[in-house]
């Protein structure tokens, strides 16, 4: 029931525009938030504390208080105190820059201005002394955290203002800048109109006054008072003079903002791209940018840009121009795996803006369907072209989508195929005998069609826009989703979005002024140095260039050599910054102060950086220098591009091996590039990612000059250092050393050199017939740009691998930018969804597995009183799974409570929620748990599964197969095994080997689990259960495949991941060794094969190594080579 104007606002009621014009002269932003934001520092009665990332109010303050002689002081300051009692004597305004989440005890007295009088003194205590307290002191503090965390009482002491840009903020600014540059008159007319809507209001308020103070002095009469008389008189007639130039000042204010808002489209795709860059500070360290350096930017394109007569083509060539400004000076700051990410971000968001995109359709793309199990229809006995994982995947789809609907009655009706770009995705057949023909084409507005039941929709390639074909890649052909990305940024922005900005040096420099430094971002195996020094002598400028690698106790020398310098106008180059974190303050402190108004600097002094991303590296640096990053090459041309570069004329042809020579370092420099570019394949390639750098292949080199000076060649001495030393030396896994000795035999051995030999299948790569350095790199250059998989020792499947992995580390880097708390495609909102999830696991786990209702014969003492070691296994399984059950059932129990608002959600609650609603097993879960890559659904459906699996041993007495897979712990099952057989031949268990026999028959968990429930037999009677060892299940292959007609391991089948490996019978045999044919293949608990050894002295993911007979072998020389690098998985990543 309290009256409200409909028309009410904060600044109107607290602040006049004459106030307001002179906030914006003094470094305010124009825009309403930032506006308010003023009023409440300005007339709040507690002291300011504004959160400030992007610098705007402390440029504000700084303006507005440097006539007043503002002192700017941190809270790590030695003399913090000092300057605060003496600016509190003298009555000078105080900004404390950069305040953390906690303030210093010693500001109590002073944010509670906890003054008191004293022999008529007012004074207030600073530490342990009185000091006078001027009224004209003012306090000021700003944060730069963006999203600090205030304890209550700090809230109780301050006023703390958020002056963190926002979307619509940001807009204005942009508009006020483009419009004060592309329409200045507008921006005249609009201050004049401020200044005189002010001055009329100066003079009325002056006759107030003046008719105030005539009638509290007038006596008798007041109509006798001519003075006042006439003094009102002219009020009238001023007021009216007023109220007229006012109503001719809101037309004019009304014709300006209709021409302002002519230029809103150029201000919002500012603000959108400056929103897209802020955020990629979440993906790496390295990538800030301030406001400040962005407006910069976005106004020298409006001052720099072709003009044009009429509005809208000059709109266009600024919004284009815009855009591809922006993504060169941002992209050229960014690693190679992070600009397609930010190119499709970019163009993404600005379809969102412009409504081609809806929210929903984004968060089904980037957060995908909710975890949540339910029921779904049997696949259609014609879709035997499909899996039935896809199958459930196309209902889930068209249920999340509606725009996806009718795909499922389609599939088997007509063919159901997308393009994107060349890319086509084809989820059926072209043809079927049961395809109705000629599906009639849909019209231009789908709204208006109308099909009869049952009549298939048709024609999906006209139906859907490029968003919604990309969101279909992305859930049926991960693989192929970088591609499309790329295509669909191509096609909405420009091709120029996927091509790499310009990164020479020179146009770099161009940029540079002496207060702005350059700094390269760098990666492993990266080093500019060389460029630079090429680019420093082209300039003329080697003599005078300064270079130091920082380091312990550098710093202080690198201080001298920049304040030399400075007066000289050399140029210094810091290398390598992130060795040096405790100098990092001083060198930011330092840059700081090159653009203070008195700074002397020469014309010609500039400042190199170079470090590794590092979050300790100078924030305010990284904001306002110049980036780019340096990588080193990708692909085999680059490579052997890079490596043949290096080598010098006299090394690479006079030597006395002549020919053989040139092919032993063109075979090393390709095998250097071989194994830098494998670790793209991840554990495919090896276990773990090594680190191998340009001085392996030059040591390399070196070694093979020193060992063939009388022209001869070493072979097994060469092959050996190579192998076990140079490259070697970085290997720290068994079976990574094994794959890069079999590896580098391709590269480098005897038959290398014979005539004609090729380095692998494909007729491209091999070493030329002559000795000429240029010849060899006129070769290098006609190598392919896209490395076929072979040339790496790998299959197509491997690529798919690749390419998958790329995806979804693209997916998951733009899901970490992205807000938290939005509802996925499903419409659900994450409450719903987590408390959905919770009841469905909830009620899918049992409390507890209980022990003592396990089959008493399975614990019953031998003759020498030993319990069956596979019973105790059992019972070390049970307390591990107890563990787990416990730790979920009170965590969802918990999160169940907190989103009803009867508990608290604790920081760990809500990292169970959030990663619930992105379909990840919570870290609190994973800890408890045994390692596993699956998402949460699937993980949630194998636990039941290993429940049950344990359960129905405990019931029913030992399984006739074990699953593997299902264990906690296969290490303990193994070793178990190992001690039955020793215990029953008494024979001692670390002289038993395993012997390992396929079995030819497959057994699927799953399967086993439905038997089970239906209370029937699982059909296995096809083999038996054997006297000794035991059979186990569930394992799986990594790039490999078996061959079951002729029981060998073979190679991968293109397109299949990880196939089933048949059952397997562990026999233990004392006297056992293995043949000289069998491959001696790891086992490992997921894909991710590299583990950690644990205080058991077992890995965390290997199990044991299995021995099975290969399909084929390579002979090399007179020795035999397994080549077929088989891994066996006891998970596949579904």
């Amino acid at each position: 029931g309290i009256p409200v104007s409909e028309d009410f606002s904060l600044v109107n009621t607290l602040a006049d525009p004459f106030e307001i014009r002179q906030w914006n002269l003094e470094g305010l932003p124009r825009d309403t938030v930032s506006t308010e934001n003023a009023i409440l520092v300005t007339k709040g009665r507690r002291w300011p504390l504004m959160i400030d990332p992007q610098d705007q109010a402390n440029r504000w303050i700084v303006g507005k208080e440097r006539k007043n002689g503002l002192k700017v002081v941190k809270l790590t300051d030695k003399n913090l105190l000092r300057t605060l009692e003496n600016a509190i004597r003298i009555g000078l305004p105080v900004l404390i820059e950069e305040v953390g989440e906690t303030l210093d005890p010693a500001l109590e007295p002073i944010l509670l201005k906890q003054t008191f009088v004293q022999a008529g003194r007012l004074l207030i205590r600073l530490g342990d002394s009185d000091v006078d307290y001027d009224k004209n002191f003012r306090f000021y503090m700003t944060s730069k955290l963006s999203n600090p965390h205030y304890m209550p009482e700090i809230f109780i002491k301050v006023t703390i203002i958020n002056f963190t840009v926002t979307i619509l903020g940001l807009e204005d600014q942009l508009l006020a800048d483009v419009v004060r540059l592309e329409r200045p008159d507008l921006e005249e007319q609009r201050n004049a109109l401020i200044m005189r809507i002010n001055a009329d209001k100066q003079k009325l308020k002056d006759i107030e006054d003046k008719i105030l103070k005539l009638l509290f002095q007038s006596e008798g009469n007041i109509l006798d008072d001519e003075e006042l008389i006439e003094t009102l008189n002219d009020s009238k007639i001023v007021s009216k003079e007023i109220n007229i130039r006012l109503k001719e000042a809101e037309e004019t204010e009304e014709k300006i903002s209709k021409a302002r808002a002519k230029y809103i489209p150029v201000a919002t795709r500012g603000s959108v791209i400056y929103f897209v860059t802020a955020d990629l500070s979440e993906i790496d360290p390295m990538y800030q940018y301030s406001l400040k350096y962005f407006t910069s930017l976005f106004v020298k394109v409006i001052e720099t840009s072709e003009k044009a007569a009429e509005l809208e083509k000059r709109l266009q060539i600024l919004l284009d121009g815009i855009t591809l400004t922006m993504y060169n000076n941002i992209g050229r700051g960014l690693f190679e795996r992070h600009k397609v990410c930010f190119s499709f971000m970019l163009c993404a968001e600005i379809m969102k803006n412009a409504g081609d995109i809806t929210m929903d359709e984004w968060n089904f793309f980037i957060r995908g369907l909710p975890p949540l199990e339910k029921d779904r229809p049997s696949k259609p006995v014609q879709c035997t072209f499909m899996k039935t994982i896809t199958w459930n995947l196309l209902v889930d789809v068209e249920e999340a989508m509606p725009v996806y609907s009718g795909m499922t009655g389609d599939i088997k009706l007509t063919p159901v195929q997308v393009n994107v770009g060349s890319y086509v995705l084809q989820l059926n057949p072209t043809t079927l005998p049961n395809y109705i023909p000629n599906v009639p084409e849909p019209p231009a507005d789908l709204s208006t069609e109308d099909l009869p039941p049952g009549a298939p929709r048709g024609h999906w390639n006209a139906r859907l826009n490029t968003f919604q074909k990309l969101t279909l890649v992305k859930y049926f052909k991960p693989e192929a989703l970088t591609e499309c990305l790329g295509t669909f940024v191509s096609e909405n922005l420009g091709g120029a979005f996927m091509e790499n900005p310009p990164t020479d040096l020179s146009v770099l420099y161009a940029d540079m002024t002496q207060s702005v430094p350059l700094i390269f971002v760098l990666s492993s195996g990266s080093d500019p140095m060389a460029a630079f020094m090429r680019f420093a002598k082209d300039k003329e400028y080697v003599e005078r260039v300064h270079a130091i690698s920082l380091g312990q106790g550098q710093g202080p020398v690198a201080e001298k050599l920049m304040f030399a310098a400075m007066k000289t106008g050399d140029w210094v180059f810091l290398q390598n910054c992130h060795l040096a974190k405790s100098w990092m303050l001083s060198m930011e402190e330092i840059i700081k102060n090159f653009s203070d108004p008195g700074a002397e600097l020469h014309e010609d002094f500039r400042l190199f950086l170079s470090s590794m991303p590092a979050p300790f590296f100078p924030v305010s640096v990284l904001q306002n220098g110049i980036k780019v990053t340096s990588e080193p090459p990708k692909g085999l041309r680059s490579n052997l591009r890079r490596a043949f570069g290096e080598l010098t004329k006299s090394d690479f042809e006079d030597h006395i091996l002549k020919t053989d020579w040139c092919r032993i370092i063109f075979g090393i420099c390709l095998f250097h590039a071989i194994v830098l570019e494998r670790r793209k394949f991840g554990p495919l390639a090896f276990n773990i990612p090594y680190e191998f750098a340009d001085s392996d292949r030059e040591c390399a080199i070196d070694n093979f000059k020193l060992f063939t000076s009388d022209g001869e060649l070493p072979w097994d001495a060469l092959q050996f250092i190579t192998a076990e030393i140079t490259y070697g030396g970085r290997v720290t896994d068994e079976w990574d050393q094994r794959c890069l000795k079999v590896v580098l035999k391709r590269f480098f051995a005897r038959n290398t050199l014979n005539e004609g030999y090729h380095y692998c299948s494909s007729d491209v790569y091999f070493a030329p017939e002559n000795t000429s350095l240029e010849k060899y790199k006129e070769y290098v250059e006609t190598l392919p740009l896209i490395d076929p998989p072979e040339i790496f020792d790998m299959n197509e499947n491997a690529n798919v691998s690749f390419q998958k992995k790329e995806s979804m580390y693209m997916i998951n880097t733009i899901l970490e930018v992205q807000p938290r708390l939005v509802s996925g495609g499903s419409g659900k909102s994450p409450d719903e969804i987590v408390f959905e999830m919770a009841d469905l696991i909830l009620a899918k786990l049992p409390e507890k597995l209980d022990i003592d209702m396990a089959l008493p014969e399975m614990f019953e003492p031998d003759e020498k009183g030993r319990i069956n070691s596979l019973s105790t296994v059992l019972s070390q399984e049970i307390v591990r799974f107890n563990k787990l059950l416990h730790v979920i059932i009170s965590s969802l129990i918990n999160i169940k409570k907190a989103i009803k608002g009867l508990a608290v959600m604790s920081e760990q609650l809500e990292e169970i929620f959030h990663a619930i609603v992105l379909n990840t097993v919570p870290n609190m879960w994973a800890d408890a748990a045994y390692p596993s890559l699956k998402p949460l659904a699937s993980w949630v459906k194998d636990l039941d599964l290993r429940l049950q699996f344990i359960g129905r041993w405990m019931d029913v007495g030992q399984p006739k197969s074990y699953w593997l897979s299902g264990f906690f712990f296969p290490q303990g099952f193994i070793t178990g095994a190992l001690q039955n057989f020793a215990r029953k031949y008494d024979v001692p268990i670390d002289a038993l080997k395993f012997r390992f026999e396929v079995m030819g028959h497959y057994r699927a968990q799953e399967d086993v689990a439905a038997a089970e429930r239906a209370d029937t037999e699982f059909d296995d009677q096809e083999y038996p259960k054997p006297d000794d060892g035991v059979l186990v299940h569930g394992l799986y292959m990594d790039s490999a495949s078996w061959n079951v007609e002729e029981n060998v391991l073979a190679d991968a089948r293109t397109g299949d991941m990880n196939p089933p490996m048949p059952i397997m019978h562990l026999l233990p045999d004392p006297e056992y060794e293995a043949e000289e044919d069998r491959y001696d293949c790891p086992l490992y608990k997921t894909s991710e094969r590299a583990g950690t050894l644990s205080t058991t002295g077992h890995s965390t993911n290997s199990s044991l190594s299995a021995f099975s007979p290969p399909t084929w072998i390579a002979i090399t020389g007179s020795e035999k080579e397994l080549l077929c690098f088989a891994n066996l998985v006891s998970e596949p990543v579904f």
